[in-house]
């Protein structure tokens, strides 16, 4: 573990050091304005500034290329996929059409056990219909459902302090008790449809993935970015091949929940 550290540690000095050379290389070489290569009349030049850029393209290359060939070897290796997952979806105002795609593709997602929790800005008739799209898609038997007149930071204008405490236990035993889950709250902001989710998740799961109601899933998504974070302690947080595509991506961000 000291020899990681000290590993670490060197690989910071030595970047912060190569950062700072070549910030003061460039700077220099941009001021003196010197030119390794021009023709008459300066149609074609080539200076010292394009020279150490395109040496620290090469050298960018080269170590993203090592890099790759590690994380291949790493990803190609079996681990056992025994850490609970949770996916939070945030969703506003939804295109029908989108939020079937996603949830469908969802329901491909081959992570053993993924706990999916949707959660929808606003909790007015208008926005009902994302709610029945949820339930349509994912089973009216295994989806469980809950329109929240409030929210974790705003009461409803109905709500006492009582019922408040009362509806916030049940959001929390809602989430923790079930593995497909939907709540429509008062409208806050994207923000707010994150903060619900992973307040209610605490430390309940060891993964939490996100991803907004136009994204379409890959089906080994989930189960490539948790080796990622399996395969390396240090590494925090990982995202996805995100492919724009009719507005629709193949995975948004995955990261410990610890």
């Amino acid at each position: 573990m000291r020899c990681d550290k000290v590993i670490t540690y060197l690989r910071i000095v030595g970047t912060t050091l190569f950062g700072i050379l070549l910030l003061v290389g460039i700077s220099t070489a941009y001021i003196m304005g010197y030119k390794l290569i021009t023709t008459a009349g300066n149609y074609l030049s080539f200076g010292l500034y394009g020279a150490i850029l395109v040496i620290h393209l090469i050298i960018q290359s080269f170590f993203a290329l090592l890099e790759h060939r590690n994380m291949k070897r790493s990803l190609e290796t079996p681990i056992k996929l025994n850490k609970s997952l949770a996916l939070c979806i945030a969703a506003y105002q939804e295109d029908p059409n989108y939020l079937r795609k996603c949830l469908i593709s969802v329901k491909r997602l081959t992570y053993p056990g993924i706990k999916v929790i949707m959660v929808i800005d606003g909790n007015n008739d208008d926005d009902s219909y994302m709610m029945e799209i949820f339930r349509d898609i994912m089973g009216r038997d295994k989806a469980s459902t809950y329109i929240w007149k409030s929210n974790y930071h705003q009461k409803g204008p109905e709500e006492t302090e009582e019922s408040y405490a009362e509806s916030l236990q049940h959001v929390s035993r809602l989430v923790l008790n079930n593995k497909c889950v939907c709540i429509m709250q008062k409208w806050g902001g994207k923000r707010e449809v994150m903060y619900t989710p992973f307040k209610a998740l605490g430390r309940s799961v060891d993964y939490v993935q996100v991803c907004d109601s136009d994204t379409m899933l890959d089906p080994a998504s989930s189960v490539e970015m948790v080796k990622v974070l399996e395969e390396d302690p240090m590494v925090g947080g990982v995202g996805g091949d995100v492919q724009n595509h009719f507005k629709l991506a193949q995975s948004d961000f995955l990261s410990s929940f610890s």
